[in-house]
């Protein structure tokens, strides 16, 4: 069996089992139990948080890309697009009063870093509250994230940091030579075969570039200074590509506190119910329904990732060509 024709037979499987489960959900919600009612639960299923006021969890991982082409029935709850469409909603949900961002990602491309970091303020700016939390790696384009939350958590071993842009050029000339392949190419413009592995880049191919990667740089380093009310200058001495260990980010302030997933939601927590006077729900995603364990147990897994092989220079990454070219990494 195909994966495609897999795909539409558990989307035909999980459509009847919404149908049958319908009336089933109707029933139940005509008795509702006094324990529905409390806003003292931490975990409850979509039904019961959707019009109850509550913290929002998000997951980012992975590369941070566009990924539209994932051809899957299910969304990865975890991929960047589905993510900046999550961010976005929360920014208009009148009920989700806080969102806690949980990020293990060692960057992506410029572009969608720069969209999920703006769904961030824009939750900012609707007067909720955004806090952070690192896993494994949250570095570059996950740190640009990050920086713009009004709080960040990192272990004490989170890999962070690698602030900067780099993008990656091969040539394949001199193979070319020895096999006895010559390139030709026509082109409308000095620079319209940029990046091409025939060749080295010329010294203006090379000034354009740079240009690119500096202005996308200042970007970063703005935007870090911004989101952690930091000088600029200040961000720019820090901000030479190097990672930083969770403890070591904390020293210099690219970080608030050292802790973990658990460790964040709890203080989270208490913030809340000190602005709301109230517990607030959490809705960490996951469905208690059969319907919400079928779909969590078809998404996409979490891409694995080798951390050392995320922060080291991606040209010795022999897997370097499956990466988008300009990214911040």
């Amino acid at each position: 069996m195909t994966p495609n024709k897999g795909q539409r037979i558990l989307g035909l499987v999980i459509l009847i089992l919404c149908i049958i489960s319908v009336p089933v959900g109707l029933w139940g919600k005509s008795s509702p139990s006094s324990d529905d009612k409390s806003d003292k639960a931490s975990d409850s299923s979509f039904p019961l948080l959707i019009k109850r006021d509550r913290i929002q969890v998000i997951k980012l991982g992975g590369m941070i890309m566009n990924d539209d082409s994932n051809d899957s029935i299910i969304p990865d709850r975890n991929s960047s697009n589905y993510v900046r469409k999550q961010l976005r909603k929360a920014a208009k949900d009148d009920h989700i009063k806080a969102v806690l961002l949980y990020i293990n990602s060692p960057g992506g491309t410029v572009a969608m870093s720069q969209e999920i970091s703006d769904a961030v303020r824009e939750l900012k700016e609707k007067q909720k509250i955004v806090y952070a939390s690192m896993g494994d790696v949250a570095a570059s384009g996950g740190y640009y994230i990050a920086s713009q939350a009004d709080k960040i958590y990192a272990c004490p071993g989170t890999l962070t940091g690698s602030i900067g842009v780099i993008m990656h050029l091969m040539s394949l000339q001199e193979i070319e030579q020895k096999v006895g392949v010559k390139p030709y190419t026509i082109k409308s413009g000095e620079f319209k075969d940029i990046g091409t592995m025939d060749r080295p880049p010329t010294k203006a191919e090379e000034t354009l570039l740079k240009d690119i990667i500096m202005d996308s740089y200042d970007q970063f380093i703005t935007a870090v200074s911004e989101g952690r009310k930091m000088d600029k200058e200040v961000v720019r001495k820090l901000a030479d590509g190097r990672i930083y260990s969770g403890r070591q980010a904390l020293k210099v302030k690219l970080v608030d506190s050292l802790g973990g997933y658990e460790e964040a939601l709890s203080e989270l927590k208490k913030v809340c119910k000190d602005k709301y006077n109230k517990d607030l729900a959490v809705d960490e995603g996951r469905s208690s329904s059969i319907i919400g364990a079928l779909l969590e147990s078809t998404a996409k897994p979490l891409p694995k990732m080798d951390v050392f092989s995320s922060v080291i220079p991606e040209s010795m990454n022999p897997r370097f060509l499956n990466q988008p070219m300009w990214i911040m990494q």
